[in-house]
């Protein structure tokens, strides 16, 4: 409610500060060049509110400026509502002589600014309402909606995703992994640990070639056990840490031959490439140095 107490100080600022001005002793007056600057803000915030309401309808260069035309008619009746409602009985004290400038100013103000939030507020509600009943009304053609997720894990990624243990207690933790199977509503993986796991026999090294080229430490993965089954919306990141290493995934393929799977509508990905070492890499760098463009 703060925001809209605050839009409505702006869309009242015509009004609130030269009546703060004229309050003080010596009254005071704002300068002709500064109501142009008043009245400019209280559109801005007129314009930006109006917009922000259509944001996502259909466009028309027009009709934000219309929208906010309407909003400031409606703040000057909450305004002219809230005065008449309240000169006759709370001001009252406050209106007769000798009537303290400042006090008035400030119950009034106090009043008014609230009132043109609050019009605003409904302004920017119904508004909304309206465009998603204008886009919901049979024969209005809908614009396609984005995915939920822009890349979908794939098998042989490496993702960063909540994981659950295996015990079976509900409980999850934040790890890298290998995505070994893919299913309609979840995948299902190997968890990636940074810790030493040399002498357990269901844990195999993970160069961090592809995938992890900054924390410098030695990784381990969990190999020949059940898959991890990870809901797809608990990967925490948009797109891959990388590929697994061509070593690893050839002795994942090894240990859970019936256990790759993929979503019947993707299809199959490039194989990992064998990463060049030795003299390969030497005849490989030779060839580029030697051709021609």
């Amino acid at each position: 409610m703060l925001k809209w107490y605050v839009v409505g100080y702006l869309l009242l600022v015509p009004v609130v500060v030269p009546g703060f001005m004229a309050a003080q002793s010596p009254p005071q007056h704002v300068d002709g060049a500064a109501r142009p600057v008043l009245a400019g803000i209280s559109l801005l915030t007129a314009v930006v509110v109006a917009w922000a309401a259509g944001r996502g309808q259909s466009f028309r260069w027009w009709l934000p400026l219309a929208r906010a035309a309407v909003l400031l008619g409606l703040c000057a009746a909450a305004v002219a509502l809230t005065r008449s409602q309240l000169e006759p009985g709370a001001l009252r004290a406050t209106m007769e002589e000798p009537a303290d400038p400042y006090a008035k100013w400030m119950v009034t103000s106090m009043l008014e600014i609230p009132a043109a939030g609050l019009t605003a507020m409904v302004f920017f509600l119904v508004v909304r309402w309206w465009g998603r009943q204008a886009a919901d009304s049979p024969g209005r053609p809908r614009r396609p909606r984005p995915p939920s997720r822009p890349t979908l894990p794939e098998p042989g990624e490496i993702w960063l995703a909540m994981v659950p243990y295996r015990e079976g207690t509900g409980e999850e933790s934040q790890h890298y992994c290998v995505v070994v199977s893919c299913h309609e509503d979840h995948a299902g993986v190997l968890q990636i640990t940074s810790q030493n796991k040399d002498a357990r026999r269901d844990h195999i090294r993970i160069p961090n070639d592809g995938w992890d080229e900054v924390s410098g430490k030695d990784h381990w993965m969990e190999i020949d056990v059940p898959l991890r089954e990870v809901p797809y919306e608990k990967f925490l990141t948009v797109s891959p840490q990388g590929r697994c290493p061509a070593t690893t995934w050839g002795q994942i393929q090894a240990a859970h031959p019936t256990q790759l799977a993929r979503r019947p509508d993707h299809p199959a990905p490039a194989t990992v490439p064998e990463p060049l070492t030795g003299w390969r890499k030497l005849t490989r760098r030779h060839v580029r140095s030697g051709s021609t463009p």
